[in-house]
Formats: structure tokens, C-alpha cells, sequence
């Protein structure tokens, strides 16, 4: 048996759905037999993740994910700073023997000013999975695909916000890690 963690900002805290991809994941059959511990909070940046960390520690967890971004880029933090703040997680992760990382991508938006700082904060997670030998769950590649095969817009995946996925959002978001949690759990 496992204990995953999932630290991040509003999207994992579940903030403006009834149902978030933490309920989906907790209910599926793949993690039945696992603990899953959502410690994400409203509003949370990567500053919160890096200050509260010990919160995560706490939980001596097997399988850390880690789900910033969205809330970094609308405080807003500058990418070098969401850059080290990850790395800062990664590494207090690791110093702890928590070696199983799982980092995501952003999901879409709308508004294409906002969807180019997304890019960008996307394009940095990607670094530092690769640089930090973490595994990456593209939530953005998930989105993409789907809007592709049904032929649907953002509109049916994102809340008035858009930065908070309504209930197909979060389903999609929920595959995106599944499928990393599968490697790691198989």
C-alpha cells in the first residue's frame, strides 16, 4: 500500500467543482488499496508549496505529486522564482527519500495573453521534470487531445474562470496523472 500525496494550489484543492480530479482519482479502482492525502490549499502559489513543505512531510508519502502554477501565474510569481520554487520541492522531496515525483502541466485557457504565460509555465515544469528525473503528467497534451478528437471547445472544459476546469476538466486532468500513477503502482 502506497500514500500519495498531492500538494498544489486551488485546482487540487478542488476550488468551484463539486467534483475535482482528487475525488475521481480517490474513487478509482486503480488506487483502491492506497491512501491518497490532498494537502493543497486555495490560493497557493510554489512559495506556499516551498514554505509549508514540512506539511508534506508529515505524511511520509511514497508518491508526491506536485500540481503549481495556475495560481502562480494570476499573483503573479515570475517564472525563474516558479522555476526554483519546484526545484526547491523536488530536492526537499528527495533529501527525504520520496524519490517517486510526479509533476503537471497546466491545463488550457481562453484568453490567449494568459495562455501564453501557460505555455511558458508549462515549458518550465517540463525542465524540471527532466532535469530532476520526475515524472511528468501533461495535463495540457490530455486537453489538447480531447478538443481534437470531439471537435469541442475550451468552453466545455473550463468554469467562467479560466482558471478553474469545471468537472470535465478535472476528469481529464485526473487521466493525465493516472496514467503516471499506473507506471509507478504497476
Amino acid at each position: 500500500m502506497a500514500i500519495i500525496c498531492i500538494r498544489g494550489g486551488s485546482l487540487s484543492a478542488g476550488h468551484n467543482v463539486r467534483t475535482s480530479y482528487v475525488d475521481l482519482l480517490s474513487h478509482d479502482g486503480l488506487l483502491q488499496t492506497h491512501t491518497l492525502i490532498n494537502i493543497s490549499k486555495l490560493g497557493d502559489s510554489s512559495f506556499e508549496g516551498v514554505w509549508q513543505f514540512d506539511t508534506v512531510l508529515l505524511h511520509k508519502p511514497d508518491i508526491l505529486i506536485l500540481h503549481f502554477g495556475i495560481d502562480d501565474i494570476y499573483r503573479p510569481v515570475y517564472r525563474s522564482e516558479f522555476k526554483e520554487n519546484l526545484v526547491r520541492m523536488v530536492q526537499k522531496a528527495r533529501n527525504a527519500s520520496i524519490n517517486n515525483i510526479i509533476l503537471t502541466t497546466l491545463h488550457l485557457v481562453r484568453n490567449q495573453y494568459d495562455m501564453d504565460a501557460v505555455d511558458v509555465f508549462t515549458r518550465t515544469v517540463r525542465e524540471v521534470a527532466l532535469d530532476m528525473n520526475c515524472l511528468l503528467a501533461t495535463v495540457h497534451i490530455e486537453w489538447i487531445n480531447y478538443l481534437f478528437e470531439t471537435g469541442k471547445t475550451l468552453d466545455t472544459l473550463l468554469t467562467a474562470d479560466d482558471r478553474y476546469p469545471n468537472e470535465k476538466g478535472h476528469a481529464l486532468i485526473a487521466e493525465a496523472i493516472k496514467k503516471k500513477l499506473a507506471q509507478l503502482l504497476s
